[in-house]
């Protein structure tokens, strides 16, 4: 879906990208990691060309980025930032349907298509299609920008640090809107974050970037078990990647399916070894019964937690 050749960005004396090669696949989720000035969100607005490249090559569908109207282009390319940067004059309804008007939509198709993603977004567009973007929480205005990023339902969506000025709790709130529309619009994303935790939570492929070139690329679990050297191993948390290891696998992996336990919590199936970690840490335990709704699956040990491991392929975010 999307090809980055050679790809080099310099200003004055510096260089901000440099020979970056990266081929992101359609319907990937991949997040551009790294410390501040690696180069990560220059890679991504030259995506879409608000920074053009210096050298090298971008293409999308195997065409040539340069090739397309700027205009264009960004209009078929959703972007989100952490501002958000709605206008503060106009209604919800009406930022949300910019796209679709400056390519020409009739009002009453832009209409059935705001209402549709207020919806998917969970907005109840009776309640919110008139607000202004000054009547909004930050968590509200946020989803308003991903709608209008959605609107035009363009293959691809670039976000740039989307949550990072959001409160933990309506952050990881639009993480997991954000994982369930992935998955049920194969959108193509490009994600750059700080936040370690929410790229290993988000992405199909990480790729760790640093003075503006790839060091590693891969899935998730596979940096966190086999780092190239100790800048990537440091980033991914140093001697806490097996709890980050744990936040990426359910409990459904490994649970027994063993008698129920009495006298000790119970844990849901899709909750992470890392929750039933804390979860046995907080009652003094080894073992949790593991539930799905009113069904009882069988049980969790500390031992079954700390001695098997999961195969590389069956973590979150490891699809191809």
């Amino acid at each position: 879906m999307i090809e980055l050749k050679n790809l080099s960005r310099q200003f004055g004396e510096m260089w901000a990208v440099r020979d970056l090669n990266l081929t992101i696949n359609k319907g990937e989720f991949c997040v551009l990691v790294g410390t501040s000035g690696c180069g990560k969100s220059t890679t991504l607005r030259m995506i879409n060309r608000l920074i053009e490249h210096s050298a090298g090559e971008i293409h999308i569908d195997g065409q040539p980025v340069r090739g397309f109207r700027e205009d264009l282009l960004r209009r078929r390319i959703g972007y989100v930032i952490q501002h958000v940067g709605l206008f503060p004059h106009w209604t919800v309804a009406r930022n949300i349907g910019l796209v679709p008007r400056l390519l020409g939509w009739e009002p009453e198709r832009i209409a059935a298509r705001v209402d549709e993603l207020m919806a998917l977004l969970g907005m109840s567009a009776e309640r919110f299609s008139g607000k202004y973007p000054r009547q909004l929480s930050g968590g509200q205005a946020q989803r308003v920008g991903v709608a209008r990023a959605l609107a035009a339902d363009p293959e691809i969506l670039l976000m740039d640090e989307p949550f990072g000025a959001l409160d933990p709790l309506t952050r990881d709130g639009l993480q997991e809107e954000l994982l369930s529309l992935h998955h049920r619009l194969n959108k193509t994303i490009v994600f750059v974050t700080h936040d370690m935790d929410e790229a290993l939570r988000l992405a199909d492929r990480l790729v760790v970037m640093h003075e503006g070139q790839i060091r590693q690329q891969g899935r998730p679990i596979e940096l966190l078990r086999e780092p190239v050297d100790e800048f990537v191993e440091s980033l991914l948390g140093g001697n806490s990647r097996g709890l980050k290891e744990a936040a990426l696998t359910p409990v459904a992996q490994r649970l027994c399916h063993a008698e129920m336990t009495s006298g000790v919590p119970d844990i849901d199936a899709n909750k992470t070894l890392r929750d039933a970690l804390s979860l046995m840490l907080w009652h003094r335990v080894d073992c949790l019964n593991v539930v799905e709704g009113s069904e009882s699956l069988g049980t969790l040990r500390l031992a079954d937690v700390v001695t098997a491991r999961a195969p590389m392929g069956t973590t979150r975010g490891l699809s191809s």
